[in-house]
């Protein structure tokens, strides 16, 4: 929360799915009627997503936010600004994530041939009216994506059985294992149902969805991979899966000191491959995330970084830099005159460098 200009969680958001939704996304399509103004499903778990029959070849990663017109922007998540309308007394309500899969594909290399699973992350709005009637309204342009095979879909579940137990009892229906049959339609429609479940099962137990098995499991890979890339200087390959992570992380709400560090190697990114306007937009994002003290602390030896780059970019994109200018000079005034300031670049691959020798 900006606790420095006193503005709530939920305006945040509104403005920075205002800023995404000029760039291009994925959306999550509910088995409602198209022709209904006010789309809901009792739960998202209801929803008939049933994966498409599976591919020989892997499929290219979609564009992960929208060029829709603005005016098509997500649901503001206030009262004042949405273009819901709710009765009063259902208006307690609280943003959920939900998984899905999407679709598969069969992935097949020198050693083996397996399925790759495509899961969607996606926000939520919850509507309650009591405890049995609960309903959800998808929040759009603030999804993301990612691909798993069983066996780690497996590994992960084994591990929380393993720690744990007592509560991972509650949950019935992991898909098992098979002999034969991995590749039939019939199969990987059962195991798309049940391994969206298991996700689900987790990310609504609390204790579950913070492990470090299951934040593992939904983006370590990605992290691993952008981090490789931005270490070789591979900036085109690495804003897609950035752009992604970013919108993962950003939606589940953890780990803000990545969160932070996603955010900018994807503005760095951007800009590397010529593509300012976009690192732009993401620049404000960051610049207002910093805004907070707590969010400060967590992204430590950033912040003077990201506004000595912020200062270039709005110069050279014209943009005014009263603001920029004077929070740099209130941050030098509190370094030694001696300190040198490495450029952002520098200091993510020196971050990202000390984190593989640990």
């Amino acid at each position: 929360m900006d606790t420095d200009d006193d503005i709530s969680a939920l305006e945040e958001e509104e403005e920075e799915v205002a800023l995404l939704c000029r760039s291009s996304s994925c959306e999550l399509e509910l088995s409602h009627p198209a022709d209904d103004p006010e789309p809901s499903c009792s739960s998202p778990y209801d929803s008939e997503l049933s994966c498409p029959p599976t591919q020989g070849s892997t499929a290219h990663r979609e564009e992960l936010l929208s060029t829709d017109d603005e005016d098509a922007a997500a649901p503001a998540l206030s009262s004042r600004t949405s273009p819901y309308t709710f009765p009063v007394d259902r208006r307690e309500s609280r943003t959920v994530v939900r998984f899905v899969i999407q679709s598969t594909h069969i992935q097949i290399t020198k050693e083996e041939k397996f399925v790759m699973y495509r899961v969607e992350a996606q926000r939520f709005l919850q509507y309650s009216e009591g405890e049995e009637n609960v309903t959800y309204k998808p929040i759009p342009k603030k999804c993301a994506t990612f691909e798993r095979r069983y066996s780690e879909f497996l590994a992960a579940y084994n591990a929380l059985m393993d720690s744990h137990r007592s509560l991972m009892e509650e949950f019935e229906g992991f898909p098992k294992k098979v002999l034969i049959g991995n590749f039939s339609k019939d199969v990987i429609t059962e195991r798309c149902k049940g391994l969206a479940r298991f996700m689900n099962f987790v990310q609504d137990e609390g204790v579950l969805s913070r492990t470090a098995v299951f934040s593992k499991f939904l983006y370590h890979p990605e992290v691993m991979m952008s981090n490789n890339l931005l270490l070789h200087s591979q900036f085109e390959e690495a804003c897609p899966v950035l752009e992604n992570t970013y919108i993962l992380l950003n939606s589940l709400h953890w780990d803000t000191g990545l969160i932070l560090r996603t955010l900018c190697q994807l503005i760095v990114c951007l800009h590397a491959v010529s593509s300012y306007e976009r690192s732009y937009m993401f620049a404000q994002i960051a610049l207002k995330k910093f805004k907070s003290p707590s969010n400060r602390r967590f992204g430590k030896g950033l912040y003077l970084p990201l506004l000595i780059f912020c200062d270039g970019l709005w110069r050279m994109l014209g943009k005014d830099r009263i603001y920029l200018k004077s929070k740099i000079e209130q941050l030098h005034k509190q370094r030694r005159q001696e300190d040198i300031v490495p450029n952002l670049l520098e200091v993510l691959r020196d971050e990202i460098a000390l984190r593989t020798l640990h």
